[in-house]
């Protein structure tokens, strides 16, 4: 009922084109398709680029105009992590709430290699305290997941008993300590 969701790329489309973009995937029952169409009223759109601080300083009016200075703010950013440092430093600069906390989710591969991860994270360390971010990687883990097979079949070791009549599903779980 309180919120509201702002969403922000360059594109230049309105909330009806996303909405009728999303549509054909949305799978909602019949006795739910007036909250469905409820949800839509509390979406906005702003139009802007990743590296121009007036584009953030209207992203923040728009934020003021349909909530309130008070209002919780949540970004979750999923982007090309090429811009990661912009839209970070634009959002500490621009669109910080003012009397309500400000939490902000990086997905995406967080950074291509361990230097650039440490990099990533020191930059946001800069802007952020620990318990404004979360961090969400697809990829970590992923050369491991990979190495499955090779670990299966290269070992003689788990060949009698890593097979479908011994293993109903492999669940891998990755939990970070931050």
């Amino acid at each position: 009922e309180n919120t509201m969701f702002i969403g922000y790329a360059r594109s230049g489309l309105t909330v009806n084109q996303i909405r009728e973009k999303c549509t054909p995937y949305m799978k909602v029952k019949e006795d739910e398709q007036e909250r469905y169409l409820q949800f839509w009223t509390v979406n906005h759109y702003v139009k802007g680029s990743y590296d121009t601080r007036r584009d953030f300083e209207l992203l923040d009016q728009e934020m003021v105009k349909v909530g309130t200075e008070k209002a919780n703010r949540i970004f979750y950013l999923a982007l090309p992590p090429t811009v990661f440092d912009t839209v970070t430093s634009n959002i500490k600069g621009c669109c910080m709430a003012k009397d309500g906390w400000t939490r902000v989710i990086i997905e995406k591969p967080f950074g291509r290699d361990s230097e650039s991860s440490a990099k990533l994270s020191n930059h946001l360390s800069s802007l952020f305290k620990e318990e404004e971010m979360y961090r969400i990687d697809h990829y970590l883990g992923k050369e491991m997941v990979q190495n499955l097979m090779s670990l299966r079949f290269g070992n003689r070791i788990f060949g009698p008993t890593w097979n479908r009549d011994n293993i109903a599903s492999i669940f891998i779980s990755f939990k970070e300590p931050f």
